[in-house]
């Protein structure tokens, strides 16, 4: 059994991947979710990543998520660290765990600006809220 390869509350370690660090703590579940699906079979991490959105599940979910990982890349630990880690440092513990399932900052962070980028393109609030309107109007008629 090894050890992680990133320690918890390392500020040098988060500057060695800087943008992981910031997607982390900026959209923890992003590379939340990331990293249950390269650990996981096909599908599980978005499964994990919708489950872990539930505000008391996901209390459950991180040390589960931390220990899958760490049973999955042979490190060293046992679950009342796991859950000792995830309830103290959640975002740290997530930093971690995404580091140690693969997941680089660097791919990620330009996918997730370019995600963001083609969510916005041609958005216009005027435009959508005299879209809502008509389609609150429209629900409204079909009812009377």
């Amino acid at each position: 059994m090894g050890k992680w390869s990133y320690g918890l509350l390392n500020p040098a370690d988060c500057l060695d991947d800087w943008k992981l660090c910031l997607l982390t703590y900026c959209c923890p579940f992003a590379p939340f979710g990331l990293a249950a699906d390269k650990i996981m079979s096909q599908g599980d991490g978005y499964r994990c990543l919708v489950i872990a959105n539930i505000p008391i599940v996901s209390i459950v979910v991180l040390p589960c998520w931390r220990a899958h990982i760490r049973k999955a890349k042979g490190v060293d630990g046992n679950f009342f660290f796991d859950c000792c880690a995830a309830y103290c440092c959640p975002c740290c513990t997530i930093y971690q765990g995404s580091h140690e399932a693969g997941v680089k900052g660097e791919s990620e962070w330009d996918r997730t600006v370019e995600i963001m980028k083609r969510g916005y393109e041609g958005f216009d609030p005027k435009k959508e809220a005299e879209r809502a309107k008509a389609q609150g109007k429209d629900a409204a008629n079909s009812v009377s």
